[in-house]
């Protein structure tokens, strides 16, 4: 996308010195245990025409930017063979050389696709990178969107309800630490701490939505809701709310404290037909591949932003948009992302500078005490300077 008028922040810029104060336009979220209303991530789609290598280099870069802007977390999609034009079919590995490069920012998976893999490797994994990365991996996991993945590895997503729910119990118990074969061998290094960041994103089907969300919230895990939207599968805003309040009452009495991330698409922009046009062949992208199983490829853009539910425009009018969005009454975990498209890398370090700076203030979020903490030597590959 073109570079706008405001023009990209420079990292540089990021970490120096405090963001200016922005008054709360209405606040947001269920509160977190450090104060804050909610914590603040970032979703980061790899859909580009960009050279594997050359995504990855600049997935650390936007995540090194991120972590410097205050973001509390960033999180990386997972899909197989390009399927939705992503390059992460790993992204556990993608997420070990992010970790190798900050220092605080946690580390997520939005989402894993774990019934198509073993819950045990799964489980190693996640606990090799939990260690690497000073215990900062928030694991998500869900069933996947594109059946073509389930025919690849000799699996029917026809049995994905059922796979996903033995897959996750498995993935329990072996974070938890029960043993794994006769000898009583367990998981090492041990996945306590993971298990205590497990995530479940909820199926969009409407008949197993709730009691999926239910039974997230008996084993302590968090819930995970995508964005809201007037697609076939995508849950209104509406729907969600309500699938929040069954998850919040049952976490409540199971004892555990809830956490609830929601997904919402933002691009925050002083001109809103700017906005559009700077997103029009990120519209018009996703139109190509998504057509025929969205219906959107007549809309054109104006009508397919808001089918998609996409807010675009000045902060203050996306902070009452949000505000107003009664899924995020009790929301934990704000996770933000700059689609239709994705932004090019410039377009990209502009919009989490001006989400965590002049949107999410707005909402009364603001950055922990230690959020400036600068990231590890850094040898940036987009001529980054380094802190």
């Amino acid at each position: 996308m073109p570079e706008t008028a405001t023009g990209p922040a420079p990292i540089a810029e990021t970490a120096a010195g405090p963001a200016p104060t922005v008054e709360t336009v209405a606040a947001i979220g269920a509160g977190v245990p450090d104060g804050r209303p909610f914590r603040l991530g970032f979703l980061l789609h790899l859909d580009s025409d960009l050279a594997p290598a050359v995504a990855y280099r600049q997935a650390i870069d936007l995540f090194v930017a991120a972590e410097r802007l205050g973001y509390d977390s960033g999180w990386v999609i997972h899909r197989h063979f390009r399927q939705g034009n992503e390059h992460v079919s790993s992204p556990l590995v993608l997420l070990a050389a992010i970790a190798e490069h900050t220092t605080r920012i946690r580390l997520g998976t939005g989402v894993f696709v774990l019934p198509l893999a073993d819950p045990l490797a799964v489980a190693e994994d996640a606990a090799v990178l939990d260690g690497l990365s000073g215990g900062r991996l928030e694991l998500g996991v869900g069933s996947g969107p594109f059946p073509t993945a389930w025919e690849a590895f000799g699996r029917s997503v026809e049995d994905r309800h059922r796979l996903f729910d033995e897959s996750v119990t498995r993935l329990h118990e072996i974070l938890e630490g029960r043993p794994v074969n006769s000898a009583g061998e367990v998981l090492h290094p041990p996945g306590a701490e993971v298990r205590r960041r497990l995530w479940q994103a909820t199926t969009g089907d409407p008949a197993r939505a709730v009691g999926a969300a239910v039974a997230a919230a008996r084993a302590g895990d968090g819930l995970q809701l995508s964005r809201a939207g007037d697609w076939a599968g995508r849950q209104s805003a509406r729907r969600q709310a309500d699938i929040v309040a069954a998850y919040h009452d049952a976490a409540t009495g199971a004892g555990h404290e809830p956490r609830v991330q929601i997904s919402r698409a933002v691009y925050p922009h002083p001109d809103r037909a700017e906005a559009v046009r700077a997103v029009t062949p990120g519209v018009r992208r996703w139109q190509s591949w998504a057509a025929k199983d969205r219906d959107a490829g007549g809309l054109d853009v104006r009508e397919y932003l808001e089918r998609d539910r996409s807010l675009l425009g000045p902060p203050e009018a996306l902070a009452e948009s949000l505000a107003a969005d009664p899924a995020l009454a009790q929301v934990t975990d704000l996770l933000v992302s700059f689609v239709p498209g994705v932004p090019d890398f410039e377009e990209h370090l502009r919009l989490l500078t001006a989400t965590a700076r002049d949107l999410a203030p707005l909402l009364g979020w603001c950055p922990l005490q230690d959020s400036r903490t600068h990231s590890r030597a850094h040898r940036p590959s987009q001529g980054i300077p380094p802190p």
